[in-house]
This record gives structure tokens, sequence and C-alpha cells, in this order.
């Protein structure tokens, strides 16, 4: 079967054989390493980019330019893997998931050789976001077809690679920056995101590692399987608009609900909140006169807070069942606080402590927004992923440069810091009078 079609539904060709299931295992073990390997590369050197490029916005007079940098990856990466999303039912894994790892070890290149703000808008935010955002359904869709009874525990593994790399790509930077310099530290970690063609290259369609399930049945039938392949329309697909496309696989009606529109604002701005705080805090400590190493290992032990949480919530939500909209709501009212409290201190105990705090709240917003949204619209989750993708993108290209432009103003962090508290504030309030107006209705 083409590769290309492998993984989608569509005309019907029937097959006798005996019933085929996802491995389970096997190679799907290299597709678990491969996601591993594309989230711990993607969001470990993006953790770690404040302390990278804190010199060279220095040298740009000011970090205005680093939330517009943010803004527009986020962006980027939120638009593009929506698109990926729409491309991933025309073409296989690979051709897609190879396409977003050109384009971000593209970006890196790219990085490598810029001098000034608007180029790393481009080359880091526009060209490495997409190219991340691209892999991100890859990873996932692949992930999930390759495993069906193992895939909390694989997942479970993805997801400490990923805190893992957090954790230590902050001291990593560190020590190449002293060792290496600016630009050679880029271009190592460029070599080192050249892994993501391998992670890509083991996305094969899973039909190719298919197992053959114990024949259950009797009166000498093999058992029936349905493979499933597509004959895509590509004259139809020219003849479509971007805006045409992206209609037709987003379910607009979602919009008529109130309290999901509730839900989806109030998640947007929690996200900027917890994105741009990642961003801004290693640059608001080197404002503080703190070394390198010292704000590696605050947001190091940030990371290891947020990774401690990340346990504790598993192991208790296994044994007791918990509200997820409730603890994401307190969770993000702390946060309002918490935002505030990092810019009333220098002292170094004082910091720490407001990070470590913040790295076991923050586990609530990066772990249950999912099961939120759930909530919001229980029986079409996929739609309504789409739509937070969306409107989550669009904000953080219109909000974070606003945050960028309030430091120019002012030239102190003290504002930005309270800009994050008022995007917490928004998703508090929202919510606060959703759950007023509905508990009269049903009282």
């Amino acid at each position: 079967m083409d590769e290309a079609f492998a993984h989608l539904e569509g005309t019907e060709t029937r097959h006798s054989k005996k019933e085929l299931l996802p491995p389970d295992g096997g190679w799907g073990y290299l597709v678990c390493i491969g996601v591993g390997f594309t989230f711990m590369l993607g969001f470990g050197s993006s953790n770690a980019f404040g302390i990278l490029f804190n010199d060279f916005f220095i040298e740009q007079d000011g970090a205005s330019g680093l939330p517009l940098v943010i803004g527009v990856y986020n962006g980027a990466l939120s638009i593009s893997g929506f698109l990926s999303g729409i491309a991933l039912k025309r073409y296989s894994f690979r051709q897609v998931g190879l396409l977003g790892a050109g384009l971000f070890i593209l970006g890196d290149v790219l990085t490598i050789f810029v001098t000034r703000t608007y180029q790393l808008v481009f080359a880091f935010g526009v060209i490495r976001g997409a190219g991340f955002g691209v892999m991100i359904p890859v990873s996932f869709t692949a992930f999930n077809c390759y495993f069906t009874k193992k895939r909390t525990a694989m997942m479970s593994a993805n997801q400490t690679m990923s805190s893992l790399a957090s954790i230590t790509f902050p001291i990593l930077v560190t020590f190449l920056l002293d060792e290496y310099g600016f630009r050679w530290s880029l271009a190592l970690i460029m070599a080192v995101d050249l892994h993501l063609l391998f992670a890509m290259l083991v996305m094969h369609p899973v039909e190719w590692h298919m197992i053959k399930a114990v024949d259950s049945q009797k009166p000498g039938d093999e058992g029936v399987v349905e493979i499933k392949a597509t004959t895509p329309t590509r004259h139809e697909s020219i003849q479509k608009s971007i805006i045409k496309i992206v209609y037709d696989n987003v379910e607009l009606d979602l919009l008529r609900d109130p309290r999901f529109v509730s839900t989806l604002v109030g998640l947007g701005f929690a996200f900027v909140s917890d994105v741009t705080y990642l961003a801004m805090e290693p640059m608001l400590l080197f404002s503080y006169g703190y070394t390198k190493m010292q704000v590696a290992t605050c947001v190091m032990v940030g990371a290891i807070a947020d990774l401690i949480a990340r346990f504790s919530l598993a192991i208790f939500t296994y044994f007791y069942t918990v509200d997820s909209r409730k603890i994401f709501f307190c969770g993000t009212c702390l946060t309002i606080f918490l935002r505030i409290a990092l810019v009333c201190s220098s002292e170094i105990w004082y910091v720490f402590t407001i990070t470590v705090i913040s790295g076991l709240i923050r586990c609530s917003v990066q772990v249950l927004f999912p099961l939120v949204l759930v909530t919001a619209a229980p029986d079409r989750f996929p739609a309504a992923l789409a739509l937070h993708i969306i409107f989550s993108g669009f904000l953080m290209l219109i909000a974070d440069p606003l945050i960028g432009l309030i430091f120019e103003a002012t030239g102190t962090y003290l504002y930005c810091f309270l800009a994050m508290s008022v995007c917490c504030l928004i998703c508090v309030v929202l919510w606060s009078i959703e759950y007023i107006v509905y508990r009269k209705k049903t009282s």
C-alpha cells in the first residue's frame, strides 16, 4: 500500500486475513523513542531560550524583542500544528514529519547567523516554530496508532524525557556558552537537533508493523479485515483556498456555547501567562545581577519542582477522582500572586522559593488543560482542541508583542509580570462569572 495513505480512512478494500492489531511494542518502541526525542529537543532548547539569547538581546538595546520572538514562535507552532493535522489526512507520518524536521533544522541554521531581532523573529520564531508545530501532531498521532494497552506507560516515559530535557538544558546551554561562545553554541545545538530527522524517519505507517490477533472465530472463516485506503483528489485540493481548508476542518458551531467560549478564552490567556513567564524569568534574573549559572540553576530547580508535581498529581489522581477544572482554576488564582511576587525582591533565596512554588503550580496548567477542554465539549474534543490551538496561537501573536512593548515603554520587568498576572486574572474573572450565572440557572 502507498505509504502516503496507509494510515488513512477512505475507500474500502477487503482482504481475507486474520485480524490485525497495533503492535503495542516492537517497532512502536522506536516510534516512542522518536517521539521522546522530538519533545526533548523541541521543548528543551526552547525552555533555555532566555539564557541562550540574553547577551544577544542586550546588544539589541533591551529585552523588548524577547516576547515578540516567543509570541511569533508559539503562534507559528500552533497554526502549523493545526495545518499539520489536516495534512495527515492526505500524507504519511514520515512525509509530514520530515517537512517539520527540515523546517526546524533550517530555523536552527538561520539562527546561527542572525544579527538583528527581526531576523531572529523570522528564523527562530517563524521557521523553527512552524517546524516544531508540524512535528507535534505527527508524533501524537503515530504514537496513538502504535500503542493501546501500553499507551499510558509509554507516554509517561515520553513526558519524563521531556521533563529531563527541561531540567538539564539550562545547565547545558550555560556550559556551551562559557566554553564555545554564542555562535558555536547555536551550531552545536543545531547539530544535536539533526537527530530529529531520524526521529521522523522511524514514523512508519502502523500497517507495516501490525500483528496477527488470536483467531477466535469458528464454520472455517479466517476473519475479514477492512484495510481502508484513500485516493485523494489532488486537483480538488489545489483549488481549495487555505481559508476553505480551515473552515472545513473547524467546527465553529461550538462557539455558540457561552460556556465553551469561556473555557476557550480562559485557557488561552492562562497559556499566554505560562509561556511568557518561562521565557522572561531568566531575563528578569539577569537584570537582578545573577550569573548565568545562578539563572540556569534557578530555572532547573523550577523544572524539577514541575516534574515532582506531575508525578504527585499522577499518583493522587490514580487513587482519587478530582475536578480538573477546579484544580486549574485554583492554580491560576495562585499564579496571579506568584507572578507579582517574583518582582518584589531580588534576594536569591526568595526568588528560588517563588520559582519552586511556581513550578509546583505550573503542572495544573500544563497537565490538566486537555481535561478541562474535555469537560467543555465532552463529545467533540478534537474539534475543541483545534479551536484551542487556533485561538491560543493568534492570542500569543498579539499578547506577547504587547508585553514586549510594555517593557520598551517602561524599561522595567515589573509591568511585564503584572501583565502576565492580568492574563491569569481574565481567566479567573470569566470562569467566576460563568459559575455564578450557571449556578443561578440550575438552582
